[in-house]
C-alpha cells in the first residue's frame, strides 16, 4: 500500500483475512465443517499480524441466534513506544521517510452454529449454518511516539497533538472493520441431492464466504486509507490530520 504524502506519512497495510484452507467434511459436525472459518477468517488484521490466528471456539452445544456477534464499541488499549531523536526536525524527517509509525490489529472471531438440513419441495436437500462474530480481546493497537532531550512546552504540545491524531487514525481501523463484519451474511446456505452433497456444497459456500470477507475488509480498509492518506488527511472523515509540526 502506498504511503501518505504530506508532512508525515503513516505506513500501514490493509487488514488481511488469511486465504481459506481445506477442511474435512462431516454432516454431524458443524465445528468440523467450519473449523477453517474459525482459524482463517478470525483475523482482520493490519500490517504485521497476518500470521497470528485466534484459538478456535469450543464446540457449541446449540445453534446460536442468527446474528452478528458483539463487534461494536470494544477497542484495545493503545500501546505507546517512545523513539528518541536529536530534535524535532529529526523526528519529522524520520516520520516523513515512510517508516512504520503505528498499527492496528483488529481481531474478530467467528463461531459456527449447528448445521441444519431440510428437504425442499423439489426433493433436494438444503444445508445451512448460522455464523456469529465477536470482537476478540487479542486485538491490539500501537503507536510510536517521538521524543528528544530538553523538549520545550510547545514541542511537547506538538507531539501530544501528533500522538492523539495518530491514535485516532488507528482506532478508526476498528470502526471500519466493525462495519464490514456487521454487514457480513449471518447464514450460509447450500443445496444438494442428499445431506452429504448439501454439506459438501455448504463447505464450498463457506470458502466463498471467507473469500468475500477478505475482499470486503481489504476494500474497506484501502478506501479508508486512501481517503485519509493513512492519517495525513484524516480530516476527510471528520478527524484531525496526522502530522508533527515543529514549533
Amino acid at each position: 500500500m502506498s504511503l501518505a504524502h504530506g508532512e508525515t506519512a503513516v505506513r500501514e497495510a490493509a487488514p488481511e483475512v488469511v486465504r481459506p484452507k481445506g477442511v474435512a467434511l462431516a454432516i454431524e459436525s458443524a465445528p468440523t465443517l467450519l473449523l477453517g472459518l474459525q482459524r482463517t477468517v478470525g483475523n482482520a488484521a493490519v500490517c504485521r499480524f497476518l500470521a497470528r490466528q485466534p484459538t478456535p471456539a469450543q464446540t457449541p452445544t446449540a445453534t446460536p441466534v442468527a446474528k452478528v456477534g458483539t463487534v461494536g464499541g470494544k477497542r484495545p488499549a493503545i500501546t505507546e513506544t517512545s523513539k528518541t531523536f536529536d530534535d524535532c526536525n529529526a523526528a519529522v524527517a524520520w516520520i516523513n521517510s515512510g517508516v512504520y509509525t503505528g498499527e492496528a490489529q483488529p481481531v474478530y472471531k467467528p463461531t459456527a452454529g449447528k448445521i441444519r438440513h431440510k428437504k425442499l419441495p423439489d426433493g433436494t436437500q438444503q444445508g445451512e449454518v448460522d455464523i456469529s462474530w465477536a470482537y476478540d480481546p487479542s486485538s491490539t493497537a500501537e503507536v510510536i511516539v517521538p521524543t528528544w532531550a530538553d523538549m520545550t512546552a510547545d514541542e511537547k504540545a506538538a507531539v501530544a497533538k501528533y500522538k492523539s491524531a495518530l491514535k485516532a487514525h488507528e482506532v478508526m481501523h476498528f470502526d471500519v472493520t466493525d462495519k464490514v463484519v456487521k454487514a457480513l451474511p449471518k447464514t450460509v446456505k447450500a443445496t444438494g441431492s442428499d445431506p452429504l452433497d448439501a454439506t459438501t456444497n455448504l463447505q464450498n459456500e463457506v470458502n466463498t464466504y471467507q473469500s468475500d470477507a477478505q475482499t470486503a475488509i481489504d476494500t474497506a480498509t484501502t478506501d479508508y486509507d486512501t481517503l485519509t492518506g493513512h492519517g495525513a488527511t484524516q480530516s476527510a472523515v471528520g478527524g484531525v490530520d496526522v502530522h508533527l509540526a515543529c514549533p
